[in-house]
């Protein structure tokens, strides 16, 4: 619910900035008034990221920042012409890194908005021409699901992220479900051993015998080779390296910890 409602607070000033400045550049009260409303985004964009860098913030973490950009990116394609603008393709463009920025469909709304507004002015120049226009938007879409995948399978090949979601097609249960999250998984099975620990470390109060404690010993070094057997493997699946096989870098990554 919370991940819905994100999206959708996302979504609403990408559709009404997009909407706002196609009215504006068509209405013909403020129509000849565009290139003054492109003049003025243009100011704001480079003073306001001036002003965000002075804070030491990154630009594209910056809803309002990349809410601006947007806005010139549309005013400077209202104000060329729209469909004959020359700087029409970075519409093609602004929907792909809005899919990386931002949930995939806060793209997926502003590629349809836009061939909402413009199916309204189809046929007015060439009819075949503002078809083609228009339905070329929409391929957009199964571009930015590619291009979202395939970066984020790279990035994780190269261990610079973790996809926490393993990708399937459908899920037995929902403990299925759950358990498709690494890291979800990775709890689960650690728990085990580790509860295994704790419930022979209880019961040793009540060893007798050389061969109970013998055995109970065993039992300890048997979970705890299983739980450092886990963590390796997670370790080596997030970073690729095997952090802790080195005795220096182990030592150093404990002296931090503590």
């Amino acid at each position: 619910m919370a991940v819905l409602k994100n999206n959708f607070l996302s979504a609403i000033p990408v559709f009404v900035l997009t909407i706002a400045i196609f009215v504006l550049t068509k209405n013909p009260f403020t129509a000849p008034f565009k290139l003054q409303m492109l003049l003025i985004v243009l100011i704001i964009v480079p003073f306001y990221g001036y002003f965000l860098k002075r804070k030491a913030q990154v630009l594209s973490s910056s809803k309002i920042f990349i809410y601006l950009l947007l806005s010139l990116v549309l005013s400077l394609i209202g104000a060329t012409g729209w469909f004959f603008s020359p700087f029409f393709f970075t519409l093609y463009l602004s929907a792909i890194a809005l899919s990386f920025i931002f949930p995939l469909s806060v793209a997926v709304g502003f590629v349809l908005t836009l061939v909402g507004l413009f199916s309204f002015n189809i046929g007015e120049v060439d009819l075949v021409y503002d078809y083609l226009v228009v339905l070329s938007l929409l391929t957009t879409i199964p571009l930015s699901i590619y291009l979202r995948k395939e970066y984020l399978r790279l990035k994780e090949a190269e261990k610079d992220i973790l996809v926490l979601k393993q990708q399937e097609e459908s899920y037995k249960s929902k403990v299925e479900e759950v358990l498709s999250n690494i890291v979800n998984n990775f709890a689960v099975s650690l728990r085990q051993p580790i509860n295994d620990i704790k419930q022979i470390a209880y019961y040793s109060d009540h060893l007798k015998g050389k061969k109970d404690v013998e055995k109970t010993r065993d039992e300890i070094i048997s979970c705890s080779e299983e739980a450092i057997k886990l963590l390796n493997d997670f370790e080596e699946k997030a970073t690729g390296k095997k952090l802790l096989s080195s005795p220096q870098l182990a030592q150093e990554l404990s002296n931090v910890s503590n």
